[in-house]
């Protein structure tokens, strides 16, 4: 028996063979298109890239349900003593409230197994960050409360940037937050918007005219706040490899990585912010 499996959702953005490598389940979100339900991972890629390119018509996406989580929960148990989950954030998603009344049922019928759900206050590269130090303290030996002390550590210290081509989509799906004007402003003058995530919620940082000057102005704000720290950096891309290597190559000749992983963008992604999005999580060792 383990001491601790770690879950965490699709909204990771986290490739299935660096999940299975270091033992994290995915709970899917589902996508909802032409009145059928899809779980993210069965979505043809390239259809939801035509379809979301036209800009009509969009799918949407929701949340697992209690039951999902239920089930997830009750097959984690049985080669663990405790679990937990690691939630997208509850402000732009209601999957962390889903997961917490899973908890309630699973405590009646799986008595003997301790479960957390941590809202990451996060999304994509940074929940996935979080979720793989989660994991690796859990092989560590780490029991729940020290892995729980790492994650909450973590949330606080995880930088979580990310830059779609267009914020249409952002406000077409309700997930805008702050950067409201923004999305607005955008539909009238040429800009590219660099986007953080924090405390939960999108809040605007810079406007930009090229792709070039977003990533230049990532890795400066990465030199701000890490300084001559070692470095850990998960990136997303959605059909942008050439952006994706560039922002690798710019991070690698500037700082010590710890770690550096490249995901490409799944379905719950794409639905929400289109072709071409850069995303970019990192945080300092020590």
């Amino acid at each position: 028996m383990r001491k601790v499996a770690v879950m965490t959702d699709t909204g990771s953005n986290m490739a299935q063979e660096i999940a299975r490598k270091f033992g994290i389940k995915l709970i899917p979100f589902h996508i909802l298109m032409d009145d059928k339900d899809y779980l993210d991972t069965e979505v043809d890629m390239e259809g939801l890239y035509a379809r979301v390119a036209k800009k009509e018509n969009l799918p949407t996406t929701s949340f697992a349900s209690p039951k999902e989580f239920l089930q997830a929960y009750q097959e984690l148990s049985q080669n663990a003593e405790t679990v937990i989950h690691i939630s997208v954030t509850a402000g732009m998603s209601g999957g962390y409230d889903a997961a917490l009344q899973s908890k309630k049922i699973a405590q009646k019928e799986l008595p003997k197994t301790t479960i957390e759900v941590i809202d990451s206050h996060s999304a994509g590269s940074g929940l996935a960050l979080i979720a793989l130090a989660a994991a690796k303290a859990a092989k560590q030996g780490k029991n729940i409360e020290e892995v729980v002390e790492q994650v909450n550590y973590l949330i606080q210290r995880i930088t979580h940037l990310t830059a779609p081509d267009t914020l249409f989509y952002l406000d077409e799906g309700g997930r805008i937050c702050q950067a409201k004007s923004w999305a607005e402003a955008q539909q009238v003058s040429s800009f590219r918007a660099l986007l953080e995530i924090a405390e939960g919620v999108i809040k605007p940082v810079a406007r930009v005219k090229t792709k070039t000057e977003i990533l230049e102005k990532m890795v400066s704000i990465a030199k701000e706040r890490v300084g001559n720290k070692k470095i850990h950096v998960a990136m997303t891309h959605n059909k942008a490899p050439q952006q994706a290597e560039e922002l690798k190559k710019m991070l690698l000749s500037q700082f010590h990585c710890e770690e550096l992983y490249v995901f490409k963008g799944l379905p719950m992604t794409v639905v929400h912010t289109g072709q071409g999005l850069i995303d970019f999580g990192f945080y300092s060792s020590g």
